[in-house]
């Protein structure tokens, strides 16, 4: 017998070993030969910059026939003569003040500075009824708008070249016009209290009709963050009409109601649903610098060395916040010799363009109707992005998007509940027209149709007519607001908070909290402004 150690072993073994390892470390080079090639191949793709975004822009923004038709340097004027500098009031109580409403404890100081301020406002007001804005965007500014919002030593700043591919222009745009023209509109907003107040019910339409002028002119442009603060500008002269009903309507006329009511509606058809044109810009623009061109609309996603910082940058207040698995595979894309991970791992240039496109006419589509139909458009829509933000690999592929995409779903529905707070306002001052005329409340939104434009307000919240009641408190009108349940727009005794406060609200929007359900009461006239805080 031959025992195991004694048997012969194959001479033959050591050698198929070494092939193996040989064959191995061949397929190794080659595919890492072949991923160099590649890497070169990305390395030398070209990158054609060939849209001037920001210029495209400022050709699609109205211009004034003739200089008097402009009316920002109207607004500028006005504004310094209140005392702005750098863009902001250079009264700091002034400033806390805005917002406040007769009765509070710093009206006071703020009642004295609209009564010293009464020139510059009426010149706010007049700058209001020219046709067009025109800011000068992205454009050469005046000395005059240079010393307004940097100080007469600020240095000038350096032109940006469009072609470099380093740059964005787009998602770098200055838009300091904004900041004051919410300001402008509070401080109109004030006035038209300070007036009713005095009795002074002409002031106070032409104060409205000022405060909607100018929201109109911030949407010049259409570029969302205009879209954004014209709705909120607008949100503020709702809150006053709805709340300057329930405090004195009788310091109005008839006619001067009937011209508020013409006022709020004034916001053109163009202007009623978000418009995502510029933000498809913007997306062009940073497109074209990191990827490459075909020729035919197509390419790879081969972002440089400088970019980095860039794209860091914006991550930091993106969607991808916090999110740093979501960053690796495309991160790839930064270092030459594994650009080839990231460029396939990303979407191509086509795909991209197209695939942003879709999702914004799709939301651009949701825009019209209610509120409670718009929400019921956007939330899958929102749902189906929240889910390819939640997958790595989808956030990989659509890495440009889930980087600069904003809160688009949450914008079309602010439009939406702007018409509404809109029609909430006309709809007060309808039924404060039929207790004129009956000596009594509406007992239905039908009987409120001949003082409304020819409409029955209709509760945008819910199927239906606006609802309404009378008891001892008064008469109020109310929705049954966003959580859809009639909670019977109950109004609370006094501003206190508590769960009485919390059944209903001056806001179309409120969600329901604590477990309570919210009402959105559009007029509950009490005398008094108890249940408002601007």
């Amino acid at each position: 017998m031959v025992s195991a150690t004694s048997m012969p072993t194959d001479p033959r073994a050591p050698r198929r070993g070494w092939r193996f390892v040989r064959a191995a470390a061949a397929m190794l080079v080659v595919a890492l030969a072949m991923h160099a090639a590649f890497a070169i191949y990305l390395g030398t793709r070209p990158v054609v910059v060939g849209v001037d975004a920001v210029q495209r822009y400022r050709d699609s923004l109205p211009k004034p026939a003739k200089a008097e038709d402009a009316a920002w340097p109207a607004y500028r004027e006005a504004l310094i003569a209140m005392g702005h500098e750098q863009g902001s009031l250079r009264d700091q109580a002034v400033r806390d003040a805005l917002g406040r409403l007769p009765g509070d404890e710093q009206w006071g100081v703020l009642s004295t500075w609209l009564e010293a301020n009464q020139p510059a406002i009426a010149a706010a007001r007049a700058a209001s009824k020219r046709p067009v804005c025109a800011f000068p965007v992205a454009g050469s500014r005046s000395a005059a708008d240079e010393a307004f919002f940097n100080g007469p030593s600020a240095p000038v700043p350096k032109p940006v070249d469009w072609r470099d591919r380093g740059q964005l222009p787009m998602l770098a745009l200055t838009l300091p016009q904004l900041s004051c023209a919410r300001s402008l509109g509070r401080v109109l907003a004030a006035d038209m209290f300070r007036a009713i107040e005095q009795g002074d019910g002409e002031r106070a339409t032409q104060d409205l009709e000022a405060i909607m002028a100018l929201s109109i002119h911030v949407a010049e442009g259409r570029i969302l963050i205009g879209d954004l603060v014209a709705m909120a500008i607008r949100r503020v002269a709702t809150a006053s009409v709805t709340a300057a009903m329930e405090w004195k309507p009788q310091a109005f006329t008839d006619e001067q109601l009937r011209r508020m009511q013409v006022s709020l509606r004034s916001v053109p058809a163009a202007l009623e649903c978000i418009d995502l044109t510029t933000e498809r810009l913007m997306f062009e623009d940073a497109v074209q610098r990191f990827y490459s061109d075909n020729g035919q609309g197509d390419g790879w996603f081969v972002p440089t060395w400088q970019q980095m910082g860039i794209i860091q940058s914006v991550a930091g207040v993106s969607a991808l916040k916090g999110q740093s698995g979501a960053q690796i595979l495309p991160a790839l894309a930064f270092v030459a010799l594994l650009r080839p991970i990231g460029s396939t791992v990303v979407a191509g240039r086509r795909a991209t363009l197209e695939h942003y496109d879709a999702f914004t006419r799709e939301l651009e589509a949701a825009c019209a109707g209610s509120p409670r139909e718009v929400l019921a458009k956007i939330t899958p829509i929102d749902a189906r992005q929240e889910m390819q933000h939640s997958d790595a690999t989808q956030r990989a592929r659509w890495f440009m998007e889930s980087l600069l995409l904003p809160a688009l779903g949450k914008a079309v529905l602010n439009a939406a509940v702007d018409r509404a707070s809109r029609e909430a306002a006309c709809a007060a001052i309808a039924a404060e027209l039929f207790h004129r005329t009956h000596a009594r409340w509406p007992a239905s939104a039908a009987d409120l149709a001949a003082f409304n434009g020819g409409r029955a307000p209709a509760d945008p919240w819910a199927e239906g007519p606006i609802r309404m009641a009378v008891d001892n408190d008064g008469f109020r009108m109310w929705s049954v607001g966003r959580d859809g349940k009639d909670d019977g727009g109950v109004v609370p005794a006094s501003d206190q908070p508590g769960d009485a406060r919390a059944l209903s609200s001056t806001q179309p929007n409120e969600p329901a909290e604590h477990g309570l359900t919210v009402d959105w009461v559009w007029f509950a006239p009490r005398g008094n402004l108890g249940r408002w805080r601007f």
